[in-house]
């Protein structure tokens, strides 16, 4: 009997082990199926943190490449209408001094001469004496003339002057601005090309 007993405690023991064993292994096997999944998990969570890094190190670049290209275009712009107003400036100076007081006188003579045969004309300028021009135009003109010349004041003219048939609205315009408006027909493709 205590054959049966030692083999009956035998067999008990071995099957509460094996049982002990069995769920130990399943335990175990439950166990390394969830750390895989955790693993996983935290695997794919950084894979989508190194995707959503690299998209935006990509906007980044392309917005900063963006922003690079605009500020170029601007600076080149801003130099070309800087340079632009620079050129503009120092052909006034030149259209200014060309424009002086004898070139002015000589080249109103030779309108007077021509419009005041039989029409009276008005000449606006401004930065000369009225009253001398008026005396040397008509000492120039002499008796060649039957129109009047009148010659009056225009503030908003710096350089130059206007000439016209009294009651006519067509005028010739030869202040410094619609010179160099002319000129700029001719030169600003010039200067555009040159600041390609």
């Amino acid at each position: 009997m205590n054959v049966k007993l030692d083999s009956l405690i035998e067999k008990i023991k071995a099957d509460g082990v094996d049982a002990a064993k069995k769920q130990a292994d399943e335990i175990l096997t439950a166990a390394n199926k969830e750390a895989d999944e955790i693993i996983q998990k935290a695997k794919d969570k950084t894979d989508q943190y190194q995707k959503n890094a690299e998209s935006e190190a990509q906007s980044y670049q392309k917005n900063a490449e963006i922003a690079i290209g605009q500020a170029a275009r601007d600076t080149v712009l801003v130099l070309k209408e800087k340079i632009t107003v620079m050129f503009e400036q120092a052909l006034i100076a030149d259209i200014d001094k060309t424009l002086d007081k004898d070139f002015l006188k000589d080249l109103i003579v030779r309108f007077a001469t021509i419009w005041a045969k039989d029409d009276d004309i008005q000449v606006l300028v401004n930065g000369v004496d009225v009253n001398a021009l008026t005396a040397q135009i008509k000492a120039s003109l002499k008796n060649n003339i039957k129109g009047t010349v009148e010659i009056k004041l225009d503030k908003k003219i710096s350089h130059g002057f206007r000439i016209s048939k009294k009651g006519d609205n067509l005028f010739y315009d030869f202040t410094d601005e619609s010179v160099l408006e002319a000129l700029q027909v001719f030169l600003n493709p010039k200067l555009a090309e040159l600041l390609k």
